[in-house]
């Protein structure tokens, strides 16, 4: 078995925000909301809400009573249920991130065998209800051996005598099992050789400050803990001790919303678990629901059309609710103290105030993904955002461009940088999600220097150039030298990942010869001047064997025809205006150049 030193796994990243001021008006329409509902659903006792804003802040409400008399506060503890497995499922995955286990392990590596429990599933499939394993918990004859031993310390090898024969083999199917969970603590204990408990209180309560948080009988109870309501009777003076130590990990934690909403905005903004982990927890698996995937000990739910990350959690005198926008990154957190209770439309209700009067998320930003540095003008475009008045854009590093409509021109200065794009809708509630589109920012290539050698010029570029002269550009000269075939100003551009440089400097070249060379200097080019065909003969016709390839330019320097002559060739170049043209004579190793002139 491995074993760790718990500062192993105790982490410390907590980002610190500036004092953040919730919006006003948005507070009293979530407020107004809560008291309205509460009052409507009449199996709801007490609630206690918060709201997570990015920009915001937090907003916490509450309504109803713990009992007659004694109003709900938003300091008051409730137990959050099944809401725990997420702490679970994110400890598990910190444990994996420090080597301690793997989620593929199988259960058989950390746990002995038990009646029922195959020994060869995974702790992923723990985690994500893939395990086949059975839930007796809250079903006969169990649930009622707990109502009828409330203070009775139950073990989880006892829990686990209660399962049943499986659902299907592991992996095979999906079913909901609190079961997994019990498991899944024994693992990490055993693997750790601390509780789960505790390394839910190392790894995460402890850094995030979640000091009214606390697992139920493993723990003491701090502060306030609502009276909890079981078919409308005051369960407050019985004790939590069977229910909680018989749930364990499927379900013991206490909390607060704000606390949970607290929660739910660290994990999900990358201060708990790294971007392997998070794509791991978000894993979704397909469950016989057609609007319900599961991930690790998180959901991804629709409803009326409108789908989010949460969990829902019901026990004993107790519901939970947490509701996250993928996109607002907002957190929305329902807690009451009466099971059954129709908290979770409620909960839904106070996100749908956030969707009806926030702006909604935009589509996606269209514009250039990859541009040079020293590019300017581009432009960038969000359709209309419903319920925006008002747009907020943001730039890469070193970008320019300011705008308050949708669409927006931007200047990529010299020493702009890769990064990221967004956008998102302003209203007088607050800003709503926002879109984000990444560019890659190619570096403007070094204007090259040009050097003239006799009739060639050399650009210090070895790649990516295209020449120029007085007319304009060379047709195919894109060599890191080139040959001039007349007199004029030449210059090179350097494009590289389709970046141009600026122009390099221009040299200016007046031919000063022609270079005659022992093996084509007795080649003759006539007739000259010409006015239907040339042809180009070599020396010994009947014993030269090699070939001798030519080339004719124009005055601009653009090749117009190009070929190979053995012994003798014939010309017809018809398409030709009059006017001067070069002809470049060359073998392997020389080059000779002639004039020509077509009438």
């Amino acid at each position: 078995m491995k074993t760790l030193l718990r500062a192993f796994i105790f982490f410390a990243v907590i980002q610190t925000t500036n004092a953040q001021t919730f919006n006003p008006a948005l507070a009293t329409l979530l407020q107004d909301s809560l008291n309205y509902y509460v009052a409507a659903v009449t199996n709801v006792k007490g609630m206690s809400a918060s709201v997570y804003l990015p920009g915001q802040g937090q907003w916490k409400g509450t309504a109803g009573v713990s009992y007659a008399g004694n109003p709900i506060t938003t300091d008051m503890k409730f137990c959050i249920a099944s809401n725990t497995k997420l702490f679970v499922a994110s400890t598990m995955l910190i444990l994996q991130e420090n080597n301690i286990l793997d989620l593929d392990d199988a259960i058989s590596n950390y746990l002995p065998t038990y009646t029922n429990i195959s020994p060869s599933i995974t702790i992923r499939q723990l985690l994500n209800h893939t395990s086949g394993v059975s839930d007796p918990l809250f079903s006969s004859p169990w649930m009622d051996t707990i109502n009828n031993n409330s203070t009775r310390l139950f073990t989880s090898t006892e829990v686990l005598g209660w399962v049943g024969a499986p659902v299907y083999a592991p992996g095979a199917g999906w079913n909901y099992s609190n079961i997994n969970y019990i498991l899944a603590g024994m693992v990490a204990q055993s693997a750790t050789g601390y509780s789960i408990s505790q390394l839910i209180r190392d790894s995460i309560l402890t850094p995030l400050n979640m000091d009214s948080t606390f697992y139920d009988v493993q723990e003491a109870s701090v502060g306030t803990v609502a009276h909890r309501w079981w078919n409308t009777i005051d369960y407050n003076d019985t004790s939590t001790v069977g229910i909680s130590s018989a749930g364990g990990c499927a379900g013991s934690i206490y909390s607060t919303a704000g606390e949970m909403a607290h929660w739910y905005n660290a994990l999900f903004s990358g201060q708990v678990l790294n971007p392997l982990s998070m794509a791991e927890l978000s894993n979704f698996v397909n469950t016989p629901s057609s609007t319900y995937d599961y991930g690790l000990g998180l959901a991804r739910e629709t409803t009326v059309g409108k789908t989010y990350w949460g969990h829902g959690g019901s026990i004993w005198g107790y519901k939970s609710k947490m509701i996250y926008d993928t996109c607002m990154k907002a957190v929305v957190c329902g807690l009451v103290n009466s099971h059954p209770a129709g908290m979770d439309g409620i909960t839904y209700i106070l996100y749908r105030v956030l969707l009806n009067h926030l702006p909604a998320c935009p589509a996606a930003i269209t514009g250039l993904t990859t541009v040079c540095q020293g590019q300017n003008s581009v432009t960038y475009a969000v359709p209309a955002v419903l319920h925006a008045s008002t747009y907020i854009w943001t730039l890469p590093s070193g970008a320019t461009g300011t705008s308050t409509t949708t669409t927006i021109t931007v200047n990529y200065g010299l020493s702009a940088v890769s990064g990221t794009i967004t956008v998102k809708g302003l209203n007088s509630y607050g800003w709503g999600g926002e879109a984000s589109l990444d560019v890659t920012l190619n570096p403007k290539p070094t204007i090259p220097v040009v050097t003239q050698n006799g009739n060639t010029v050399q650009s210090s570029a070895a790649a990516g150039n295209q020449w120029y002269n007085q007319n304009g550009i060379i047709n195919g000269a894109t060599a890191q030298n080139y040959t001039v075939t007349a007199d004029g100003d030449y210059y090179v551009v350097v494009t590289l990942l389709n970046c141009s440089s600026d122009n390099s400097n221009t040299q200016s070249v007046v031919i000063t010869g022609i270079e005659t060379v022992e093996n084509t200097a007795s080649i003759k080019v006539y007739p000259n001047p010409f006015s239907q065909d040339v042809i180009i003969e070599s020396p010994s016709p009947e014993t030269t064997t090699a070939a001798i390839g030519y080339e004719i330019s124009n005055s601009f320097g653009q090749v117009v025809i190009k070929g190979a002559v053995n012994r003798k060739v014939l010309i017809t170049p018809s398409t030709l205006s009059p006017g001067i043209y070069f002809v470049k004579l060359s073998t392997a190793t020389q080059t000779e150049y002639r004039k020509i002139l077509k009438q």
